[in-house]
């Protein structure tokens, strides 16, 4: 039996071996072939001539892949249709489909699969109308990009509520605006594959005296909105000189980012590691910080947010999406009000006791203990044994 996973992640091809920039290596895969024996994968692919170090296999036994052009935006809106049908013989050739959703291709093969009729899931990984959302673009960039949302959220609208069965890595949000025939099943899983070796087993101590460290996980787009934490920064810096500021990822706002950094004359403080991969190289990191500081746009359920609270690091979030649902509303500030950040920041560094600390601390570490890979892992088998079962 094979089951064709369908997404329009972007994957880069080295000799003929498929590898990964984020989290998706072979493992990742590998745990479909616990109810299927062969999986395919329809993704974007770059085709690269040196292998990074950074990067991390993708393909192996029993995993292949159909790749499509990496074209991005209003180009990947515009040709993703003609792409799907020109692969759809070796799309087709296959028993069921997982779709990745938010994904225009998935949608294109949605609406090929009308005529064939073949069972599918879905995973709803974010929410396409939010992810339109940026506070930079201009009034006249907003109007597009709300139009272009609302019809990728209608599209998976359609998808979602079409499935046998499916998964959100939300607990509530995702599951309220993206609903499923009544009467069909589903769960809440996260993306996250979280090894049980990688949370830990006891409190984090906090010495704020000697150095306050702030750590931010994640990719440089829009959505992230990373310049509001680099503002807060600033303002707490004025109040604690021994602060400074982590930032792990790369993408195409980094540049801006570090013009900001630079322009506020925090380049002392402030530093850029770049992507990290691997996972000492993680940990060392996130064990190096104090606080983790998400203030994204919005966010399904975030990974970082989740691996930052395994390691016990006080977390701090944007009221959104999945991270309202991980933190307490203590915890939480608007999007935008970076000024709230630095006042949440000092009001935990200069009234908590260390009782309270170790308390924050554990308190992330056992919900960090809901989202380990063994735990999730059975639903995901739950629901791809039920798709299993209907062929």
């Amino acid at each position: 039996m094979k089951i064709t996973i369908v997404t329009d992640h972007r994957f880069f091809n080295h000799q003929n071996q498929i590898y990964d920039d984020y989290v998706f290596d072979y493992n990742f895969f590998k745990n479909y072939l616990d109810v299927f024996d062969e999986v395919e994968v329809v993704c974007r692919v770059q085709e690269i001539n040196d292998l990074d170090c950074k990067l991390v296999k993708s393909s192996g036994p029993k995993i292949n892949f159909i790749a499509l052009p990496n074209e991005h935006g209003i180009k990947w809106f515009l040709n993703v249709q003609r792409y799907i049908k020109k692969k759809s013989s070796s799309i087709f050739n296959t028993d069921c489909f997982c779709f990745r959703l938010p994904s225009m291709a998935a949608w294109e093969i949605f609406r090929l699969n009308r005529l064939k009729r073949l069972p599918f899931i879905f995973e709803s990984i974010g929410d396409p109308e939010d992810a339109m959302v940026s506070s930079e673009d201009s009034v006249v960039k907003r109007i597009p990009s709300k139009v272009f949302g609302h019809i990728l959220k209608n599209r998976k609208r359609e998808i979602v509520y079409g499935a046998e069965s499916g998964s959100y890595v939300s607990i509530a949000h995702l599951q309220k605006k993206y609903p499923i025939q009544q009467g069909k099943s589903t769960e809440s899983i996260s993306s996250i594959r979280l090894d049980g070796q990688y949370i830990l087993q006891d409190r984090k101590i906090f010495d704020f005296e000697k150095s306050i460290k702030i750590i931010h996980i994640g990719s440089f787009i829009p959505l992230k909105n990373q310049k509001d934490l680099i503002q807060s920064f600033k303002i707490l810096l004025e109040l604690y000189p021994q602060a400074k500021l982590d930032f792990i990822g790369d993408g195409p706002t980094r540049a801006s980012c570090e013009q900001l950094v630079q322009d506020l004359q925090l380049s002392s403080k402030v530093s850029f590691h770049g992507q990290v991969t691997g996972f000492n190289n993680i940990v060392n990191l996130l064990d190096k910080a104090h606080f983790f500081v998400l203030p994204s746009f919005n966010e399904g359920m975030p990974r970082a947010l989740i691996e930052a609270m395994a390691r016990g690091l006080i977390c701090l979030g944007s009221d959104r999406g999945g991270i309202s649902e991980l933190l307490e509303s203590e915890y939480l500030f608007s999007v935008g009000a970076y000024k709230q950040i630095a006042d949440k920041l000092n009001g935990i560094i200069s009234g908590s006791s260390a009782e309270k600390l170790e308390k924050i601390s554990l308190r992330n570490i056992n919900t960090a203990k809901g989202f380990e890979n063994s735990i999730l892992q059975a639903r995901r088998n739950k629901l791809l044994k039920s798709l299993r079962n209907t062929l």
